[in-house]
């Protein structure tokens, strides 16, 4: 079970998102850049939060819930402890940001209520959704997957709650869709974007990131539609489409466009479709349902779908319809569990693969593993002029930082096959990458997994499906501060707003570090689950903290 299924409920309203943009520019890292080129975001703290988020509807087993208190309940971050972190991998890896330490509680009251702590993970799809007038950071869209754990349940009277928690009282399955993100420092929004999402239930083993389910795929880069997924409930003699982050809107949080009509069906290879129904992409729907709709099926288009791919058509007067989102002819998948690695040399990380045909578990496939780096965003270096330009520029390339090499630094085998439980595990081993970007420590790389089955040209699967990994460098050095400052100062250079809590000396000055030991050593050695994990980028590696925690155990010596 998960998101898709019933009970659950769907929320909209207002997300915030404050990242730090230093830190965006590689060159901005280079010890000679003494006033880097801030970005548009440079005193950023990170946060992430739901600012007037409310439940719009829900549904159960029998349908679309009326007369629950359950609706109009506020969906909102706890900020508790502290809140949650928005944080990239790497200047060079900045499409796959995680979201730490959210605490979220669905309230109807402050009596009533439950709460859980978001598991971290990235975030997916990214696509340009807003065909006009759209800004660097507001054209995107995208959508965060994963589990609430720990869930807590106080004195619960809605009967839709009341179902959620005897099935799956501890753990649930969440979706959220960001759009239309403000990255304008002049409006008073800034900083703000569009969330609509659902919560439903989870079970232990379920994949917390992606649903078993059927993948939906763009029919060339043409379609008007992106990525979309659905799932079959035989039980309930229903298909179930999510298209929350497949259509694009005229502007930043506004309408879509008009595509004429949407309908789902089955798609034979040859033949008629068998139409379910016709999809409605209204943006007041959007926001009641976040995207997500059912379908009735008989008992035939049920048994078809056990061999025949789900589509979503675009009828054309006098022509035949076109399917602009569909399942690739094998009806494959195929995600993985975890998609973001850090890593230090000598550690070991375990990956789970899990693959799918028709919407059930493909056992017996092999998949091939590459190590590549693909999906990274190689850097420009600028000019290193012995003094910075009034006010900073952007950087000047004169040559780029190299990603994904040495290959030696991180190793894998070259496939792995699938149990009848289409499931696959495999091991990867980080080494020393040997300091290869100089200025920035360790090393960014992408491995895909590819499942010869899975490529149909027309429906091609996701070029973003792949892992990211971050493989820090071997760091030593003696616990002085001469061995700290060169990472801390870089620190005080590239988090304005982490430099200003300790002014007037800041990052840079020793003296913080002694004034405030006990306060850095709890910050430095919390789990990096936790919203007050220090620093809060997550890039100091292991062997940097244990010589700045055996500094600071030292008393901070000058």
């Amino acid at each position: 079970m998960s998101y898709l299924d019933v009970p659950r409920l769907h929320f909209a309203g207002t997300f915030i998102a404050k990242p730090s943009t230093v830190n965006n520019t590689a060159s901005n890292f280079e010890p000679t850049v003494t006033n880097p080129f801030p970005s548009w975001n440079p005193n950023g703290n990170h946060f992430w939060q739901f600012l007037n988020c409310t439940v719009k509807s829900a549904l159960d087993e029998n349908g679309a819930v009326s007369g629950d208190a359950i609706i109009n309940a506020k969906v909102e971050s706890t900020d508790n402890p502290v809140p949650a972190k928005l944080v990239d991998l790497d200047t060079e890896q900045q499409m796959v940001s995680q979201i730490f330490g959210l605490q979220l509680r669905v309230a109807i009251d402050d009596g009533e209520y439950f709460q859980g702590d978001f598991r971290p993970v990235n975030f997916n799809d990214i696509f340009v959704r807003a065909t006009t007038n759209p800004k660097p950071d507001s054209m995107f869209s995208a959508y965060f997957q994963s589990v609430l754990d720990n869930v807590v349940w106080n004195y619960i009277q809605s009967p839709l709650l009341q179902k959620l928690q005897s099935i799956t009282p501890n753990t649930l399955s969440i979706k959220f869709v960001v759009d239309g993100y403000n990255d304008d420092s002049t409006s008073p929004q800034f900083n703000q974007g569009r969330i609509v999402g659902t919560i439903g239930p989870a079970f232990d083993g379920e994949p917390p990131n992606f649903v078993v389910g059927r993948a939906l795929r763009p029919a060339g880069a043409n379609s008007p539609l992106s990525f979309g997924y659905a799932k079959v409930d035989k039980n309930r003699q229903k298909v179930i489409v999510d298209l929350g982050n497949s259509i694009q809107t005229t502007a930043p949080q506004g309408p879509p466009p008009n595509l004429g009509a949407l309908q789902v069906a089955v798609v034979p290879p040859s033949g008629s479709p068998s139409i379910l129904g016709e999809y409605n992409y209204s943006q007041e729907t959007y926001l009641t349902n976040a995207g997500i709709q059912e379908f009735d099926a008989t008992p035939y288009q049920i048994s078809l779908l056990a061999s025949t791919p789900l589509g979503i058509l675009q009828p054309i007067p006098g022509n035949t319809p076109v399917v602009v989102l569909g399942e690739g002819a094998n009806c494959t998948y195929i995600n993985a569990t975890q998609i973001v690695y850090r890593m230090n040399p000598g550690e070991v990380a375990e990956v789970e693969l899990f693959a799918m045909q028709f919407g059930e578990p493909a056992g017996g496939q092999e998949i091939a593993l590459e190590l590549n780096g693909n999906l990274l965003q190689p850097a420009p270096i600028s000019a290193a002029p012995p003094f910075s330009p009034q006010p900073p520029l952007p950087p000047v390339p004169t040559a780029m930082v190299p990603v994904a090499t040495p290959a030696s630094a991180l190793t894998f085998p070259p496939s792995v096959t699938t149990g009848p439980d289409g499931r696959a595990t495999f091991q990867m081993y980080a080494y020393d990458p040997g300091n290869p970007r100089q200025f920035i420590d360790g090393q960014v790389y992408n491995v895909s997994f590819t499942w010869a089955k899975d490529n149909d040209p027309s429906f091609p699967p996701d070029s973003n499906g792949a892992l990211s990994v971050l493989v820090f460098d071997t760091f030593q050095g003696p616990a002085t501060w001469a061995s700290v400052a060169p990472f801390l100062l870089q620190y005080a250079k590239l988090y304005p707003f982490m430099d200003s809590l300790f002014k007037p000396g800041g990052l840079g000055d020793p003296k913080t570090y002694q004034q405030n030991i006990q306060a850095f050593e709890a910050v430095l050695t919390y789990p990096i689950t936790d919203p007050r994990y220090m620093p809060v980028t997550r890039d100091m590696s292991r062997d940097k903290r244990n010589v700045l925690l055996a500094w600071l155990a030292a008393g901070a010596p000058i």
